[in-house]
């Protein structure tokens, strides 16, 4: 677990995230999307809605904990306020937009490698 000051380190920049934490953190968002498709009638409303406080807060807590802050994050967020914007699947597209990083064949992230002139 990162704890908040771990939260906090990762920033709003553009760290890449893990295959792992990408896979975990479409899995938390798909659901929040489904469950908000389903309970449609209930979350019309966009930020007037109980239910949708509910889902979208439980989804942003999720995705900080698994991909950490991400600015993506904040405005997913706010998106999924306004009436009638929440009807797309915004967790998701949030999530499909974050960077992967880069593994190697040893299985550790790869790194890059700068040239050395004479």
């Amino acid at each position: 677990m990162l704890g908040f000051p771990g939260l906090l380190g990762h920033g709003f920049g553009h760290a890449k995230v893990s295959r792992k934490r990408k896979l975990a953190a479409l899995i938390i968002a798909g659901c929040a999307d489904l469950v908000q498709g389903v309970l449609f009638p209930f979350v019309v409303e966009g930020g007037f809605s109980p239910v949708e406080w509910v889902v979208d807060i439980a989804a942003a807590l999720g995705l900080l904990l698994v991909v950490g802050l991400k600015a993506r994050l904040v405005v997913a967020f706010v998106a999924e306020l306004v009436p009638g914007l929440d009807l797309f699947p915004t967790w998701t597209a949030l999530v499909l937009s974050l960077p992967v990083e880069e593994v190697s064949g040893s299985g550790l992230p790869a790194r890059e490698v700068k040239d050395e002139e004479g």
